[in-house]
């Protein structure tokens, strides 16, 4: 195994980053684009057709990182790690470019499309982890997950405030909603060329056969199969729904009917990143080292779906803030506990599925979410009730099954191999 230094991995860590904020970067200047018949992509239209085009421009991005993810998968193993990252990041700067070109033409169906390939070449995250796990010595290996935590968690913070600020035209005159696409665009493009030259990888053999192409949607239902976790799964795929359903949508809700701007938007998501930030670097530790992990989980099931509801109940900024700050704190710990049962919950030999059923649930949520709320009502408090009553639903299954007796694996019940969301 080839030790590389830590210069030679800070490419590596940037496309977790580069990943991460692609997600939260879109949510405040979506609504400008969506929504602004002066400066936005639809020069006309009623609010329900905006709607929809909200919903389907966010919802596309997870739904093709869904597809896309285990083909990128597959093809690290084949063309390996290197190889695999440079083609996922040269996806992400042709997905901002044809955005940035889809804005200036005002092309409703290229800006879909760029969102496609965008998401399509965004499910780098296991690619890099591996990527950074593969040329890390065994001892170090603790401290490198917690610099890819800080990574994910850094994402959801910088994405909301470069989307937000750099598309501010009365910050900069030439700032517009173009602005931040191609500003990640160029950091894409930069970080690749920092890849080419300093990460080395060492060679190693590939696997025998023709690359299979996985089929996500049977890999999922096939890992609902497992005994230990069937519950589990539907729970974190409810908490996904609620989750996602909110961040998507509480932006638009708050513009719609609370007189929210652009810059307001931004701030707040941004303050999400950090309650996110919070939960994956300190809080889950700490409540798994002080709680046993299905009392830290139900404990924050309940906790999300109180702060959900209560951002559409509101009145105060102040509350709504915290709300929202402590809302991601409990995403971030029930979700990290859930995946660190379901990894408890089977053998070593089926971790990678495990993993990647965990990783599947949360793509396939956002573009649900995003499709289906969008086309529902997504101006509206719908989306964000909905996402309060997901959060719920997801409360009672897990309760319910684990005060009944559950399963066998609650003694072994760990967050030792969590992974990103």
């Amino acid at each position: 195994m080839r030790k590389n230094g830590l210069a030679g991995l800070i490419p590596l860590y940037f496309i977790i980053l580069i990943d991460n904020l692609s997600v939260s970067l879109i949510i405040p200047v979506l609504i400008p684009i969506s929504y602004d018949a002066d400066i936005g992509i639809m020069s006309s239209g009623g609010t329900g057709t905006r709607d929809l085009f909200y919903g389907v421009a966010i919802g596309s991005y997870s739904l093709a990182m869904f597809l896309g993810a285990p083909l990128l998968g597959s093809l690290s193993d084949h063309l390996r790690r290197k190889q695999t990252l440079v083609l996922c990041l040269l996806g992400l700067a042709l997905g901002y470019a044809l955005t940035v070109w889809a804005l200036l033409r005002q092309d409703v169906v290229l800006f879909v499309a760029a969102r496609v390939i965008g998401g399509l070449f965004s499910g780098s995250l296991p690619v890099a982890q591996a990527a950074i796990l593969d040329v890390t010595p065994k001892e170090r290996r603790v401290n490198s997950i917690g610099l890819i935590m800080f990574c994910v968690s850094t994402g959801y913070v910088v994405g909301p405030l470069i989307g937000g600020y750099l598309s501010d035209s009365t910050l900069v005159s030439w700032f517009d909603l173009k602005t931040p696409f191609l500003f990640v665009a160029g950091i894409t493009l930069l970080n690749l060329l920092v890849l080419l030259v300093s990460y080395r990888e060492e060679p190693a053999p590939r696997p025998a056969g023709r690359m299979a192409f996985p089929n996500p949607v049977r890999h999922l239902a096939e890992s609902f199969a497992f005994p230990g976790v069937r519950t589990l799964s539907a729970a974190l795929l409810l908490m996904s729904l609620g989750w996602t359903a909110f961040f998507q949508f509480i932006g638009l809700y708050l513009t719609a009917n609370e007189g929210f701007d652009q810059r307001a938007v931004t701030n707040l998501i941004s303050v999400v990143g950090v309650g996110l930030a919070a939960a994956f670097l300190s809080l889950v530790p700490l409540s798994m080292k002080y709680l046993e992990p299905r009392v830290a989980v139900a404990g924050a099931l309940a906790g999300m779906t109180v702060c959900i509801a209560g951002t559409a109940l509101t009145g105060s900024t102040a509350v709504l803030y915290a709300l929202c700050l402590v809302g991601a704190a409990t995403y971030g710990i029930s979700y990290s506990g859930l995946v660190g049962m379901m990894s408890a919950a089977v053998d070593d030999g089926h971790q990678g599925s495990v993993m990647g059923t965990a990783g599947a649930i949360a793509a396939l949520s956002a573009g649900l979410s995003g499709v289906v709320l969008g086309a529902v009502d997504g101006s509206s408090a719908v989306p964000v009730l909905s996402a309060a009553v997901f959060a719920f639903l997801a409360f009672l299954l897990f309760a319910v099954k684990r005060a009944g007796g559950g399963s066998r694996e609650q003694a072994r019940e760990s967050t030792d191999r969590t992974p990103a969301p």
